[in-house]
């Protein structure tokens, strides 16, 4: 013990000396380890701590149960419950290489990286591996990786990510999945996704899937605005839900509480639907402008405008009779009861159209 302590003064004195010979920008403090060891090189001296390490290299603390400090090619090297600790940001890890020159951690084994905002809101990376770039504050890590945002309600898994703290600028890919929301969660995969933290925006880009209790969304393209709740899918958009399907050039979908409220489709649209639910979806519209509304997982109502046309079939049941009904015109609503039958369906403006009703005679 005497000589521990008798060396942890030599080091005290001997090292900020040592840093400053050498006009080492990243000043070396040792805090504490109940073992330390110092022996010298051609290459330089090197200094081993054993159990409870902490020391700082300026502002940046670490935390380790052993550390290798190369002082000629400026490398330490920790292992067994790394922790890193500057302003915001937290780092852990199995074992860490920190290169001082370029500032670059290297982290591997059970990788966690966490940011505490100054509202609270704690945001996290982790992976089998890591790299942090200290001197631009970037953060990739990859295998396994799973992240957390508490300000998004968010969580979300992939094989790689890549995090511009600066920037505030996030990318995943290798089949990333997003889940927002705890009891009616909204859910998105594509081939890659990005977050811009000061938009809130969320870009998925190929392959997007977008599911919310029973409603999916697919397309090539999204741009999910989180402060807005609201999507943008471009790209052969498709919707679906048990009662009906739609397509268009573009579908704009906004949410309250993870689940959808309203549908605006745009271009080219095309909706089938049953008169009621998961019925044959025999009956069409279509229009250059629809507009769906949603109260749950239940379509209540929609419009269609401009170049309109449907196909409508009700079948033989109690008091109505068997007719088809086409039609084009310029305008037509649609209204559906709280059971998703078919209560109204008027149509206006330039209206051509026919009815044929079933022959018994």
């Amino acid at each position: 013990m005497k000589k521990t302590l008798i060396g942890s003064l030599l080091l005290l004195i001997l090292l900020p000396v040592w840093a400053q010979k050498r006009n080492d920008p990243e000043k070396f403090r040792l805090i504490h380890s109940d073992k330390l060891y110092m022996s010298k090189l051609d290459s330089g001296q090197i200094l081993e701590l054993n159990g409870n390490v902490h020391f700082y290299y300026g502002d940046t603390q670490f935390k380790s149960d052993r550390a290798l400090i190369l002082d000629g090619p400026k490398i330490a090297r920790l292992s067994g419950r790394v922790a890193v600790s500057n302003d915001s940001l937290n780092l852990v890890a199995d074992s860490l290489a920190y290169y001082r020159i370029p500032q670059i951690l290297n982290l591997g084994g059970r990788v966690r990286i966490t940011q505490t905002t100054a509202e609270g809101n704690t945001r996290w990376y982790q992976g089998d591996y890591g790299i942090y770039d200290q001197a631009n504050d970037t953060f990739t890590t990859w295998s396994n990786v799973r992240a957390y945002d508490q300000q998004e309600n968010a969580q979300s898994s992939c094989g790689y990510a890549f995090w511009d703290r600066r920037a505030g600028y996030s990318y995943l890919i290798e089949s990333p999945v997003v889940s927002a929301g705890t009891t009616d969660i909204l859910t998105v995969k594509a081939d890659k996704m990005e977050f811009f933290e000061q938009e809130r925006k969320l870009i998925a880009t190929f392959n997007v899937d977008v599911r919310s209790g029973e409603y999916h969304a697919t397309s090539d393209f999204l741009i999910y605005f989180s402060e807005e709740e609201k999507a943008v899918f471009i790209g052969e958009p498709r919707f679906d839900n048990p009662f009906a399907n739609a397509e268009a050039k573009e579908f704009q979908i906004w949410f309250k509480d993870r689940k959808p409220t309203q549908a605006v489709l745009m271009d080219s649209c095309y909706v089938r639907f049953s008169s009621k639910e998961d019925l044959p979806r025999t009956n069409w519209v279509k229009a250059q402008n629809v507009i769906l509304n949603f109260a749950g997982d239940e379509i209540r109502d929609f419009t269609a405008e401009n170049e309109v046309s449907y196909y409508f079939v009700q079948d033989q049941e109690g008091n109505k009779d068997y007719f088809i009904n086409t039609a084009t015109g310029e305008y037509l609503e649609a209204k559906f009861s709280e059971d998703n039958e078919l209560q109204i369906m008027n149509m206006r403006g330039g209206i051509k159209g026919s009815y044929k009703f079933k022959n018994d005679s």
